[in-house]
């Protein structure tokens, strides 16, 4: 893990530095796609972005000119501030990408589900003529 930092304008024109962990613990990251995503119907996933941005930017966010770890907090911040902070934070948090790792999975990757079939013939090989002693 490693702690990353930009700045954010922030009240009055002033200058102001989010830090944030660029890696969660598996756990971590699991429980938040978990209560991202309702896969009731295994064929149409439901993912619900907002609650997945919200959830990060609560749990990576370690220094900021705000209270930190409180979701009430991060909804009250000014669209342009939030929208700064998660266009820095969710390069390290793609969420297609844990989508992907998580569908991998469930169905396999694509090595092992198109893997090429080498086909053997089962008939007897054909006589060169008869034989007769």
């Amino acid at each position: 893990m490693v702690l990353k930092t930009f700045k954010i304008d922030w009240k009055d024109g002033e200058k102001a530095e989010i830090e944030y962990e660029d890696d969660l613990t598996f756990g971590e990251l699991e429980n938040i796609i978990n209560q991202s995503i309702d896969l009731t119907d295994v064929a149409k996933p439901k993912v619900n972005i907002p609650v997945y941005r919200r959830n990060i930017l609560t749990k990576v966010i370690t220094k900021a000119p705000f209270r930190t770890g409180d979701i009430n907090i991060i909804n009250g911040l000014k669209s342009k501030v939030t929208k700064k902070i998660i266009s820095e934070v969710m390069k390290d948090y793609p969420l297609m990408q844990f989508l992907e790792d998580w569908m991998v999975t469930f169905v396999g990757t694509p090595q092992t589900t198109n893997t090429p079939m080498e086909s053997t013939s089962t008939s007897p090989k054909p006589s060169v003529g008869t034989n007769t002693k």
